[in-house]
């Protein structure tokens, strides 16, 4: 429990330092571009953002589960088969992703871009994901966070430089694809000093492959596919208010992932050793722990969305303030699904992961289009939300006592939640919302630590053993 605690500690703090880089400088380079050009990159983030996928398809969960099923297994061949692997699927993606941009645009400005954005991707995510993945199965994820540290702080420190000399877009979105080889090349280096990267193959990696294949291509697909799909229903301006608004939520649910990440393996190893009550108690305090993150993340931009949206945005943006409010929901959602996901997986269940994941993403592909024509922006918002909702309850009906471990987990994150809403309406309008937003999130994290015990002993007993390890090194 302490290594999960403590590789959670080391993701976080990492992810959210970097986090807070990239953010900014997104948010910045939306105030610089305006909507319609800020929409365009957004069509190329999603695109390399696919890209960047297929050059994984699955493997980082292959590779994580040969390497803690047995502590005699060979890490080096695992790694070679991973590396090697990993190349083939980048040159097949180079090919396919030149075919399908040519047949979907016209237009030689928008595929310039993704271009340049896309194929830097390819290379950078293939090398970062050897390492990282390799770091984060033998739970040394000190060096996951340096690896995806690196490439965050590239991207925010030249997307900055390029916004101080008014870089055009044709210049500013290469940026997004060098920062990924920077940290591409930092990976390859620190797993280097490791294994050899060339040894061996492992032909274990592709059993199961396309069950996670085809489940990873869904989840990494749900948040890249509206900017693809509402471009094609409505103005470039709505993709570029869409895309400005859920920029924030899409960040900040990636910190609850990094929860997720640290307890990932752990939940692989008792669920392929059968040990359930083991793998239930894991799952329950971690659902306890994203479900906490990720309410701390909604209740500011669910309160006070018009000052974060003229604070973040800009006077320009005022009507993203809607969108905001009703996309901070997501950031909760992600947080509750996570786990549950994990659950299913881990046990073998990846089936059902699929399945649910399949129907969400259909109904996300009818609702962007069919909202998207009729709302626009709006429309999409409130499909993001319908979407993410659907899939939350459709992991809970098919993992087993899903609804039962849900119930343990958060009901009392929830209860609390409910309360400081309602205190919030009431008497939000009379604080100040930067002084406000502090205001509740103590009082939520105050009131969950008075409240549930599992929370309050597990950082209790992280921080008695950091200290009690911290004297007997002095």
């Amino acid at each position: 429990m302490n290594l999960i605690l403590k590789n959670a500690l080391y993701l976080f703090a990492s992810n959210v330092i970097v986090r807070l880089f990239t953010v900014l400088a997104s948010i910045l380079v939306a105030r610089y571009l305006g909507a319609t050009d800020y929409g365009i990159l957004s069509i190329g983030l999603a695109f390399s953002s696919i890209a960047g996928y297929f050059t994984d398809m699955g493997l980082s969960h292959t590779f994580i589960r040969e390497a803690t099923r047995d502590e005699k297994v060979d890490l080096a061949n695992l790694v070679g088969g991973h590396f090697k692997l990993r190349i083939i699927f980048a040159f097949i993606v180079s090919v396919f992703l030149y075919i399908i941009v040519e047949q979907l645009y016209k237009d030689l400005y928008i595929k310039k871009i993704i271009y340049l954005m896309a194929y830097p991707t390819i290379i950078g995510t293939s090398l970062q994901g050897v390492g990282a993945i390799y770091f984060q199965a033998i739970q040394q994820m000190h060096y996951t966070a340096y690896i995806r540290s690196l490439s965050g702080i590239v991207t925010a420190a030249t997307l900055i430089l390029g916004l101080i000399f008014k870089w055009p877009l044709i210049l500013l979105a290469p940026v997004y694809g060098f920062s990924s080889v920077i940290g591409g090349v930092f990976s390859i280096f620190l797993l280097s000093k490791k294994v050899c990267l060339f040894h061996g193959w492992n032909t274990n990696l592709l059993q199961g492959l396309f069950s996670y294949t085809f489940n990873g291509f869904l989840f990494m697909m749900l948040p890249q596919i509206p900017p693809i799909i509402l471009e094609k229903v409505t103005s470039i301006e709505e993709v570029g208010y869409f895309s400005a608004a859920y920029k924030i939520p899409s960040t900040l649910y990636q910190i609850p992932g990094v929860i997720a990440a640290a307890f990932y393996p752990v939940l692989f190893r008792y669920g392929s050793n059968k040990q359930e009550k083991k793998h239930e108690q894991i799952n329950i305090l971690q659902l306890k722990l994203m479900s906490t993150l990720g309410i701390c993340m909604f209740i500011p931009f669910f309160l006070y969305s018009d000052w974060w949206t003229i604070l973040i945005f800009g006077d320009s943006w005022g009507s993203v303030n809607k969108l905001l409010a009703i996309l901070s929901s997501i950031v909760l959602l992600q947080s509750l699904s996570y786990p549950l996901a994990d659950a299913l997986t881990t046990k073998g269940h990846q089936n059902k992961r699929v399945l649910v994941m399949s129907v969400g993403f259909m109904i996300a592909v009818f609702l962007y289009y069919f909202l998207g024509s009729q709302f626009g922006a709006i429309g999409g918002a409130v499909t993001a939300v319908a979407v993410e909702l659907i899939i939350l309850i459709g992991f809970t009906i098919f993992l087993k006592r899903g609804h039962i471990l849900l119930r343990r987990a958060i009901t009392v994150n929830m209860l609390l939640l409910v309360f400081i809403l309602f205190i919030g309406k009431l008497i939000s309008v009379y604080i100040y919302p930067f002084i406000g937003t502090f205001i509740f999130i103590f009082l939520f994290i105050l009131l969950t630590l008075f409240f549930d015990t599992d929370i309050r002993f597990a950082i209790t007993k992280y921080f008695k053993n950091h200290y009690k390890k911290t004297r007997g090194a002095s």
